[in-house]
């Protein structure tokens, strides 16, 4: 018979706390909005998507992450990024990045928009003018070549002004940035974290209010574990002899030995003494010759015979005839 846990109300409060969250993550997702987890916009540089092969590419694959919307704009048409990203429901991430002269306009759309959680900018222009970033940013993420002549006098080497930037230097022409790898992967994965991030809340609440059902107080007619225990162990330990009453087979009763009453040697030593007394007895009484009158003849004749063991055996025969005593006479002549 297996242990019985000794902590019951461990096993049920983690029994409770499992159902608890499961039934918050179920209404969670059952019960929230429909909408794109990250909204994304992408800005052209100049002349739009025609000198930027690399950028579409990359809105392709970004179109093809699980919860992401991606719209694009051309680098003069940042308000209308403005209004679509003010307009997302709450609790969506938005993220907006830009390539060239879009690198440029991301910074007006900092400072206008309610909030941005994440700025790529790709190699923003020298020749264009930006205003310092005052807008409310998460995270702004600058890849620039520091070396203007690389870049046809500095059309991707402008450092953007502002607090909370990060600067990654590369040494890729300004046509060239846009098929960067490093670039891409860095894209897709700030999406990538973003999600993630956003899951673990998710999941944090869902536990929170689990732990939160889990705490009720419980019923005062709810016994102690330690009672609750005696009982279970009193119910298991009389199923265990039921149990075992049922497979023991009842075994059958065994006949008692009939006692044989045997008479002991003393006993048969006294019969054999009293019979030899009675047959002197009668020999003296002359019952050994049929009782018959003994002449003076016959007592000479008797006086000169000696009492042979035929005498005895025939003379116990017709007294004691069929009885236990004339056995014992032939057993004892023998």
């Amino acid at each position: 018979m297996q242990g019985i846990p000794l902590d019951i109300n461990d096993w049920g409060d983690k029994k409770v706390k499992k159902l608890a969250t499961a039934l918050a993550l179920f209404c969670f997702l059952t019960c929230s909005p429909v909408h794109a987890k990250t909204f994304v916009g992408v800005i052209w540089p100049m002349f739009g998507p025609l000198p930027a092969i690399g950028l579409v590419e990359l809105v392709a694959e970004l179109k093809l992450m699980p919860d992401v919307e991606v719209s694009t704009y051309l680098h003069q048409s940042w308000p209308s990024l403005v209004e679509d990203i003010d307009r997302q429901a709450p609790g969506t991430h938005t993220i907006v990045v830009g390539y060239s002269l879009g690198a440029n306009s991301s910074v007006f759309v900092a400072n206008n928009a309610k909030y941005v959680d994440l700025i790529i900018a790709l190699q923003p222009s020298m020749l264009s003018w930006n205003p310092p970033l005052t807008g409310k940013v998460g995270r702004v993420i600058e890849i620039y070549n520091p070396n203007p002549w690389m870049t046809f006098g500095g059309m991707g080497s402008k450092k953007l002004i502002g607090e909370n930037i990060e600067y990654i230097a590369n040494y890729d022409s300004h046509p060239g940035a846009q098929f960067n790898s490093e670039f891409r992967s860095l894209v897709k994965s700030e999406i990538a974290k973003l999600a993630a991030d956003d899951t673990l809340v998710t999941a944090q609440a869902a536990v929170s209010k689990a732990n939160k059902v889990a705490q009720l107080p419980q019923s005062p007619d709810v016994k102690p574990a330690e009672k609750r225990l005696t009982h279970q162990q009193r119910d298991l330990a009389a199923k265990d002899i039921q149990i075992a009453q049922t497979e023991i087979p009842k075994q059958p009763k065994r006949p008692k030995p009939e006692r044989v009453t045997e008479e002991p040697p003393k006993q048969q030593q006294r019969q054999l003494t009293a019979f030899l007394d009675a047959l002197s007895s009668s020999v003296n009484s002359g019952d050994l010759f049929d009782q018959r009158r003994l002449t003076i003849a016959d007592m000479k004749d008797y006086a000169q015979r000696r009492l042979s063991i035929a005498d005895m055996k025939d003379y116990a025969e017709r007294a004691y005839r069929g009885s236990h005593t004339a056995e014992l006479t032939a057993t004892a002549s023998d």
